[in-house]
């Protein structure tokens, strides 16, 4: 980058806002306010690589402000920021504003600067490229169908699946994780529908390896489980696209299957904007075993059929 990268930053309380430029001044052209509508003005008149948001403000929730901030500024990357372990915020920040990161409050200094600068580095190559395939491309059927892969012990949720979306794409399911390695190395997945734990084994780990390997693929978390530090996890290093709950929502989850299959075939037409998708490595002694064994496995994919 030849100018520094232009950051955002976003909180109802002036202390916050100094504290978090006193973090990035002199590396980035910056940009502080408290009032949200100043700073969606500010991404619809300038090109802003990365915003940093509260969650709690009174005049909007961050979440909120972050997917007006992807609705005006596609290739802005967008971290949400909060005090409170609140599982409406996590929700929302997925499901709404599409996030990069999560992020904490207290922060880690070093670990802030670094996702900044990670997600400013992947806003330029966006910017870059501004690779948008045309609706006309999305909405055309590919040669050959995007397989939908149900990863659920309870019948009823892939039966429902089948019914939602069944006519237009194929429909797989997978009781165990091995069962789902074994369909993702035989079949063209493009999106994934999971619950968090099958066969009496956690299915996190199959989530964030897949999407580090291969982040076309996208994947919706359908569970009744609340757990946020999970949820945040899924988040910043698995990328999940949507986390809906149970029981099932019918129309919700085919709205969401609907907008998983589009995004997938943006992210195969215009395979240079997957940088967006970037995943945070895995930070669990238990994760990175188990995803050892599951890159092993995965690897065949690269040989073999590879998902869609």
């Amino acid at each position: 980058m030849n100018q520094p990268p232009s950051l955002l930053l976003i909180d109802d309380e002036e202390r916050v806002l100094r504290s978090l430029a006193m973090l990035f001044r002199g590396r980035y052209s910056l940009h502080a306010t408290t009032d949200p509508q100043t700073a969606l003005d500010y991404v619809g008149r300038e090109r802003v690589h990365v915003v940093v948001s509260d969650q709690r403000m009174p005049q909007m929730r961050g979440a909120e402000l972050l997917r007006e901030v992807r609705l005006r500024s596609p290739n802005t990357m967008r971290i949400l920021l909060t005090g409170y372990s609140e599982l409406d915020a996590v929700v929302a920040s997925v499901n709404e504003g599409e996030i990069f990161r999560f992020v904490q409050k207290p922060w880690d200094a070093a670990e802030l600067r670094d996702t900044v600068q990670q997600a400013a580095t992947i806003s330029h190559a966006l910017f870059s490229t501004s690779a948008q395939p045309s609706a006309a491309a999305l909405s055309a059927p590919p040669p050959q169908r995007e397989a939908v892969l149900v990863i659920d012990d309870d019948e009823s949720v892939y039966r429902t699946v089948s019914d939602l979306v069944g006519e237009a794409h194929p429909v797989m399911w997978a009781r165990s994780v091995d069962q789902a390695l074994e369909l993702l190395q035989t079949q063209a997945i493009g999106v994934l529908i999971s619950e968090l734990s099958v066969g009496g084994e956690s299915v996190t780990a199959l989530l964030k390896v897949l999407k580090a390997q291969y982040p076309e693929v996208v994947a919706i978390v359908l569970t009744p489980f609340h757990d946020v530090s999970v949820f945040v996890g899924l988040i910043n290093q698995g990328q999940v696209f949507r986390l809906l709950p149970k029981p099932v929502r019918r129309g919700t989850v085919s709205m969401s299957i609907l907008s998983a299959i589009k995004h997938h075939r943006s992210l195969r037409q215009a395979p240079e904007r997957v940088i967006a998708h970037a995943v945070a490595p895995l930070n669990q002694v238990e994760e990175i075993s188990l995803a050892s064994r599951m890159m092993g496995l995965l690897g065949r994919l690269r040989r073999g059929a590879t998902p869609a």
